[in-house]
């Protein structure tokens, strides 16, 4: 059978979105099926045609840019050739040129399967306005036009703005998940941009864009270092007690408080520094960061495979995100398979790995407070949030993703 994949970025893009689509190809190539990528070129180094680990992938030049998007007059041809050789289309929204190959499929008796990734909400402004006015137009008409949509899950879904009307057509499916490995060069070397160990370490796996909710992360230092200044006391009462008592050496590390000026704790991010429209938003962060720069530590893009070694680091995972272009948030289940507790805000789909395995804390959106308060309670009751590591590897284990879109495809 011969697949093909629509989508606006892919590889080496790096994002939620097209992490799934990669996997899922890549996967899916290895079971024997023929699978192509159709996307843009939004690098003019990248080759128009190439194969990347059995998965053939076909990139459009575009006309010119449209916010994060493309205007090419090229898509109409090529998506028409790839769907001609193609027997089910993959469609992954949102995606505004979307319907062009959906099109295409109904008209020439293809299987148009939309994966619903997550609904863009585009930061305020007329143009914006208008650009998300249209996006979700095309959108609801590639929904109108496949047979079948797949979503992450019954929560994103059932509170979604638009896929209400499609219920008939709906299947849940979790996103690929790979279980993180851990390569101790990698992680020699996060360890040594981190610097001197803090008490603490906070991560954040997430591309400098608006939907991310970074700031509101920022903003919760205060509170955070307020509310363990108590118990940085106390620890350091108890280790002074335990001087007193034994000759024996207290590692350094472990008198975390013994000196007010250090820092309680480091803020880690491990994301894309400069990601497709969102040179605005980068500057806020940026110019925030000012404030707060002895907390903050930007590690840059790391591969793919490397993100075991930054979770493996890690007290505490945060996902601060502020609205629906979030559905999921794959990397929260990543960390929660290293044995990484997990503060996620109270989104639809957002919440769901935190309600089905207990290991971290929900909080309300754009509040720094609250973000403060919850990211504290797991610091300091981590083994509580952990317990249900195996819970998490079987619940989001990558094989039952495949089984199911296997399932699907041999039932067409």
């Amino acid at each position: 059978m011969r697949i093909l994949f629509s989508l606006t970025y892919y590889t080496p893009y790096v994002s939620g979105l097209t992490l799934y689509v990669k996997r899922l190809a890549e996967r899916l190539a290895k079971k024997d099926y023929q699978v192509s990528v159709i996307s843009f070129q939004f690098k003019k180094k990248l080759a128009l045609k190439e194969t990347i680990n059995r998965v053939k992938v076909i990139r459009v030049k575009p006309l010119f840019k449209i916010s994060k998007g493309f205007i090419s007059i090229d898509w109409f041809a090529k998506s028409f050739a790839g769907i001609k050789e193609a027997s089910v289309i993959f469609i992954n929204l949102p995606q505004f040129e979307g319907f062009i190959p959906a099109l295409w499929g109904r008209i020439l008796g293809r299987r148009v399967i939309a994966i619903y990734h997550c609904e863009v909400k585009l930061p305020s402004g007329l143009l914006n306005y208008f650009l998300e006015t249209i996006l979700n137009l095309a959108n609801r008409l590639t929904l109108l036009l496949a047979q079948s949509i797949i979503t992450y899950t019954e929560d994103f879904a059932y509170n979604s703005r638009i896929l209400p009307y499609f219920q008939k057509k709906i299947k849940c499916c979790y996103p690929p998940v790979n279980k993180p490995i851990i390569n101790k060069r990698v992680q020699k070397i996060i360890r040594e941009k981190i610097g001197r160990k803090p008490g603490f370490v906070i991560g954040v796996a997430a591309r400098l864009a608006a939907e991310k909710g970074i700031e509101y992360l920022l903003e919760s230092i205060p509170y955070i270092e307020e509310m363990l200044i108590p118990s940085s006391r106390a620890k350091s009462r108890d280790l002074s007690r335990m001087r007193a008592r034994t000759s024996r050496e207290i590692p350094p590390h472990a008198s975390l408080g013994r000196n007010y000026n250090e820092v309680l704790f480091k803020i880690i991010v491990a994301g894309p520094m400069e990601p497709v429209g969102e040179e605005k938003y980068r500057k806020k962060i940026l110019k925030l960061i000012e404030k707060f720069r002895k907390y903050v530590v930007f590690l840059g893009e790391l591969d793919e495979e490397d993100m075991g070694s930054f979770y493996s680091l890690l007290d505490v995972l945060v996902l601060p995100s502020v609205n629906s272009t979030e559905a999921f948030g794959m990397v929260q289940v990543e960390a929660m398979m290293m044995g990484v507790g997990v503060v996620a805000t109270d989104l639809p789909g957002v919440r769901v790995p935190i309600e089905k395995t207990g290991m971290g804390k929900i909080v309300a959106v754009r509040n720094s407070k609250k973000l403060a308060e919850a990211i504290v309670e797991v610091l300091k009751n981590k083994q509580k949030y952990i317990k249900n590591k195996g819970l998490a590897q079987r619940e989001f284990l990558i094989d039952k993703t495949i089984f199911a879109y296997d399932k699907i495809l041999k039932s067409l």
